[in-house]
């Protein structure tokens, strides 16, 4: 009996025991992912940027009476995510042939000159058409994670998948910025742009330029600095030697293999991959964030923007820009230093369904913030200044940082898209895949929440609050079809 209770002792020590080693950590390529999000920088920048501004200038441009502003600026920012619905899947399959760089520096050149287009625009079919094409010349967003999955691995991908959604959070914040404090310069700041006639006609150019600018550089970044990580064509310079045949050898094996795998794995890409029930659940899961994330940034500035009579906060331009850019620093600091902590005590899908649920939470609290202010607030008419809000922005920044609490949702998705990747080689056409489904998500929510935000406004549906109760319901329901997603094992 001794002996068998010191072999049971022994079998439970051995199978307490790991049975490899803990494969070390490889250190991150911090210079190429420097450089490949500097890329990913400019997409969030012209994309926030009109944010601020969005409303004021389709009022200006008397493209809608006020009551139908929201309705309006939601289209203008639903075409830029549903175009890039249409071409997302296109640019990562592509990149999955020609390479990462090459897609990279079309997507950043197709955003300059769009955005440009889009501060030059003076008609509604000018900026539908300039946003819509923002959006589908740009699928970086998909590409650009790929770059990322393409030089890291599973030692080092906890640290360097948040990266992403980090920059997006930076250009979140320096967007509204820009796009907050650079509208109408001309009469904010005479001295300087003051005897410029072309910031007098189109009041809303001079954050487009600077956008463009930061764009520009980012592309002559890519173009200088930025390696090929496309694994088939690495593996393909590491092998070819000239002193090694039996390598340079395999080398032309590799190139004429994927040649005769071209239009078969192509196709395998593009639709196989929705024949797989995991992608299909990560792929909704996708939809349902994007939805609710972009629906509330774009429904909170409309919010911002509505008059104090109306239900809204009544603020100006620039103050919603300086608020949005605030509350991106939170959103920096959640990405950088509370997702790797979570990361590393919960798993991704646990950690992905409760991010969600903050959204639910960030929608149901509008309302009771809007009361609070109403109360507070003495009442004035839409075209009277609204007084300050003074401490009340304390309630409007928790508001923020509710959702921004909900946003690290993205990176954890992206974790979750990564496990449950059914073939390696398909990197750029899954991740496409998944962009693709929060592209469908961005593309609907801003025109959706825009007229139901318009809707109860106008027919004071539920005391005016029907917008937050459908979009609060909506954002239990994701946190349930969240929880139902398996992790991989």
């Amino acid at each position: 009996m001794e002996f068998e209770r010191e072999v049971t002792l022994v079998n439970e020590d051995a199978e307490a025991q790991p049975l490899l080693p803990k494969k070390p950590v490889t250190p991150l390529p911090k210079f190429q992912l420097a450089i490949v999000l500097f890329a990913r920088l400019a997409e969030p920048i012209a994309y926030t940027q009109i944010f601020p501004y969005i409303n004021a200038m389709v009022e200006e441009l008397h493209i809608a009476p006020p009551k139908q502003v929201g309705f309006y600026s939601g289209l203008i920012d639903s075409l830029f995510a549903l175009t890039q619905l249409c071409t997302i899947v296109h640019w990562g399959s592509l990149s999955d042939r020609i390479g990462r760089r090459p897609v990279i520096l079309i997507g950043l050149s197709g955003v300059s000159v769009a955005t440009l287009f889009f501060g030059l625009s003076n008609t509604l079919w000018q900026l539908l058409l300039s946003r819509a094409l923002i959006g589908a010349l740009c699928g970086n967003v998909a590409v650009i994670q790929s770059v990322v999955s393409d030089i890291t691995d599973e030692t080092n991908q906890n640290k360097a998948f948040p990266l992403p959604a980090l920059v997006w959070y930076m250009g979140a914040m320096i967007g509204p910025l820009i796009g907050g404090l650079l509208s109408h310069p001309a009469e904010r700041y005479p001295n300087v742009f003051g005897g410029i006639p072309l910031l007098k006609e189109r009041p809303f150019f001079l954050p487009c330029f600077i956008s463009v600018l930061i764009t520009i550089t980012a592309m002559l970044s890519t173009v200088f600095f930025l390696e090929e990580s496309l694994p088939r064509i690495t593996r393909a310079k590491r092998l070819k030697s000239p002193s090694d045949t039996e390598v340079s050898s395999q080398a032309s094996f590799d190139e004429e293999d994927s040649q005769k795998l071209g239009a078969s794995a192509r196709g395998r890409q593009k639709f196989g991959l929705l024949s797989n029930p995991a992608v299909r659940r990560v792929a909704c899961a996708g939809f349902f964030m994007a939805f609710l994330l972009i629906g509330f940034d774009t429904v909170f500035v409309l919010w911002s923007y509505t008059p104090l009579s109306l239900g809204g906060l009544q603020r100006k331009p620039a103050e919603i820009g300086l608020l949005l850019s605030v509350v991106g620093t939170f959103g920096i600091a959640s990405t950088t230093v509370i997702f790797p902590y979570l990361h590393e005590r919960f798993k991704s899908v646990p950690l992905f369904a409760a991010c969600v649920t903050f959204f639910g939470l960030v929608y149901a609290m509008v309302p009771f913030v809007g009361l609070v202010v109403r109360k507070v607030l003495p009442p004035v008419l839409p075209e009277q200044p609204a007084p300050p809000l003074k401490g009340l922005w304390g309630l409007v920044l928790a508001l923020l940082v509710v959702a921004r609490a909900g946003g690290m949702a993205f990176p954890a998705y992206l974790l979750v898209v990564k496990e449950a990747m059914p073939d390696p080689e398909s990197v750029g056409a899954l991740y496409g895949l998944a962009t693709a489904a929060s592209c469908l998500g961005e593309g609907t929510a801003p025109a959706f929440v825009s007229s139901l935000f318009a809707l109860s406004v106008d027919k004071h549906l539920l005391g005016g609050n029907l917008v937050w109760i459908v979009m609060a319901g909506l954002g239990i329901f994701a946190a349930w079809f969240a929880q139902s997603l398996r992790q991989r094992n």
